[in-house]
């Protein structure tokens, strides 16, 4: 018979290529892997270009000012003026306890006589004396001040003494003499001394002195300090 009964052909082409042939479902399966492999190629790269960005963007810094440091000096606190204070090392001034008050010799001169007044440093530490003693007549046997007390002649100037002890400084007093005025304007008087305050005391020493005669009117001035004291 023509027509002979057999297998039949199958599907596809006869050179084997379609999609039922042997390697038809392993092309499929080439294919969607090599799409997948792609499509991770390009999502991983689209990864790796979204976090270069990001990070870029990141790493630019805005600057920002630095800040300000200001210094400021402290500022000075106001304190009082000191008050200027005695030392230790600075003298003390010579009071009456720490003197001996002496005449020295007498110079006559135009109707005056001229004495030095000595203030001697009795004590055992330094002491200091400066400026113009007070001086006055005394009598009557209880040292009555009599007539006015001495003037100063201040056209010298003053010196800072420090009297070590033993040492001594002198003021030049001058006493006009009783007779060169009327007795009834002198209202003369023998005196018994002369009372002398140190310069800066209050209080007062007796120097014995019979030879002198007072002005008992205190409008006649016979005695005048013309020096502050100073160094013999």
């Amino acid at each position: 018979m023509s027509d002979q009964q057999g297998f039949p052909e199958p599907f596809g082409d006869a050179d084997g290529g379609g999609s039922g042939g042997p390697d038809g479902p392993n092309r499929g399966i080439r294919g969607r892997t090599v799409a997948i492999i792609v499509l991770a190629v390009v999502v991983v790269v689209l990864i790796v270009v979204v976090a270069s960005l990001v990070f870029a963007q990141s790493g630019k810094v805005t600057p920002t000012s630095s800040p300000t440091v200001t210094t400021s000096s402290p500022t000075p606190t106001q304190s009082s003026t000191p008050t200027p204070t005695q030392t230790s090392g600075a003298a003390a001034t010579c009071t009456v306890n720490d003197l001996s008050v002496t005449l020295g010799s007498f110079s006559g001169a135009a109707g005056s006589d001229y004495v030095p007044i000595v203030f001697t440093n009795k004590s055992s530490k330094p002491c200091e004396l400066h400026g113009f003693p007070g001086v006055s007549f005394v009598g009557k046997g209880n040292g009555t001040q009599l007539g006015a007390a001495a003037d100063w002649d201040q056209s010298k100037p003053i010196v800072q003494n420090t009297l070590q002890p033993g040492s001594a400084v002198a003021a030049s007093l001058r006493i006009v003499q009783a007779g060169n005025y009327d007795s009834s304007e002198c209202q003369p008087l023998a005196a018994d001394g002369l009372r002398v305050y140190p310069p800066h005391s209050t209080k007062s020493v007796f120097v014995k002195d019979a030879s002198l005669t007072a002005c008992q009117n205190d409008k006649v001035h016979l005695l005048t300090v013309v020096s502050p004291v100073a160094p013999q």
